[in-house]
């Protein structure tokens, strides 16, 4: 089994998010709903950097997407409320903390 300190960095590892992140999330906070292009735009950033750290926030449920049809389709990205955001990773971290410590108490 491994070292207990080694789990706890995994977890904090888990919901830690890189600058990038929190640049595309404030951005969608202040503005919006966006495309791809819109962010990479404002932010100064390739679409496909954009696309892929959308992915993750996607997958940590701090952004949501939106297929919409405008003539076009695609999607649109808005940013999660901060309060849900906040509740989902502390309930996510005391989850896991939970779980390791049942595997070491036990």
């Amino acid at each position: 089994m491994k070292n207990p300190l080694s789990e706890i960095i995994e977890i904090v590892e888990k919901v830690k998010f890189k600058p990038s992140d929190i640049r595309i999330y404030a951005l969608l906070l202040e503005k919006g709903e966006m495309r791809v292009s819109e962010i990479a735009e404002e932010l100064r950033l390739s679409t496909r950097f954009v696309r892929d750290r959308l992915k993750v926030l996607v997958k940590k449920e701090v952004v949501k997407k939106r297929l919409i049809e405008r003539g076009w389709v695609g999607y649109v990205y808005t940013a999660e409320k901060p309060s849900i955001v906040f509740e989902k990773l502390k309930s996510g971290i005391v989850g896991e903390l939970e779980k390791l410590e049942r595997a070491f108490l036990d």
